[in-house]
């Protein structure tokens, strides 16, 4: 990648560095032995140099040239966090009774995969649904995976005489184990509510009109530090499928940027249900 040794380039640069001051060490020798009635002025220049190489001279011998291998530990001036108390692989350790520093997994740790356990801290039959996200409807929003159209643009829902008839690619409807896991509607709404306003209120507006200019909701459309957010209470945007609301907040969608690593699969499905009551209340009733 580069053209020059970086440690034989800063090597060279050290050891012309070591001849100048070599030369002015010389010349001030010189000049205070046979100088005469050289100007002070002068002198007091060159021992001040003098000096400089000379302090330069001793960190260069103390330190070392770059590239230079060593058995000694290396010198850390500043440690920045590379070396911290903690305890290796079968260390003793005083605080705990057993002098175990070796721990059992915390309760109700979710197992990697299939890991064995058996010795002492129990076992489990399999990989963890959890933790594989086997759930696709829940963890993702998707209802049929294969309904896309020949671009591969997922399938919208099922209407008939006004109301959903069937699933499209995502679910028509958040699903139950959200609902459960929150402990029923009204607490998942809640939630919904101060994550909307954590995250999404910023842009879209506590009542979720987006906007810019003088008629924005939220800051960043009032500022105009982006475009202006799209108004999420639209009977456009309250057509589609509740899947799709979530996976827009997972992925992201043109300006918007995804929230899959801010914000935690629950909450996106409680963000998802809050976003129906602020559509029902713009006066979208179905």
């Amino acid at each position: 990648m580069y053209m020059i040794d970086t440690n034989r380039f800063m090597n060279i640069v050290l050891g012309l560095t070591l001849a100048a001051g070599a030369f002015v060490f010389l010349v001030t020798l010189v000049l205070a032995i046979f100088g005469g009635k050289k100007s002070s002025r002068v002198m007091s220049y060159l021992y001040m140099l003098s000096g400089i190489f000379g302090v330069f001279a001793v960190a260069v011998v103390v330190m070392g040239f770059r590239g230079k291998k060593s058995e000694g530990r290396p010198w850390h001036v500043f440690l920045d966090m590379k070396y911290q108390p903690k305890y290796t692989s079968q260390g003793q350790s005083r605080f705990f009774a057993d002098g175990r520093s070796n721990r059992l997994p915390v309760q109700n740790t979710i197992p990697f995969d299939g890991t064995d356990y058996i010795a002492d801290a129990g076992y489990h039959d399999g990989p963890n649904p959890n933790f594989l996200k086997a759930d696709a409807r829940y963890f993702f929003g998707v209802a049929n995976p294969d309904m896309k159209d020949k671009d591969g643009v997922p399938a919208k829902p099922q209407w008939k005489d006004g109301k959903l008839a069937g699933e499209g690619f995502f679910v028509n409807h958040i699903p139950a184990e959200a609902i459960t896991q929150a402990g029923g509607w009204k607490p998942l709404i809640t939630r919904g509510q101060q994550q909307f306003n954590v995250h999404c209120a910023v842009c879209h507006g506590t009542s979720g009109r987006g906007g810019g200019g003088e008629v924005a909701y939220g800051i960043v459309g009032e500022k105009g530090l982006s475009v202006a957010p799209s108004n999420v209470v639209t009977p456009e945007i309250q057509a589609q499928a509740d899947g799709q609301l979530f996976n827009t907040i997972t992925n992201g969608v043109r300006n918007m940027p995804a929230y899959a690593h801010q914000v935690k699969v629950q909450d996106r499905w409680a963000i998802v249900a809050y976003l129906r009551v602020l559509q029902y209340a713009a006066g979208n009733p179905k």
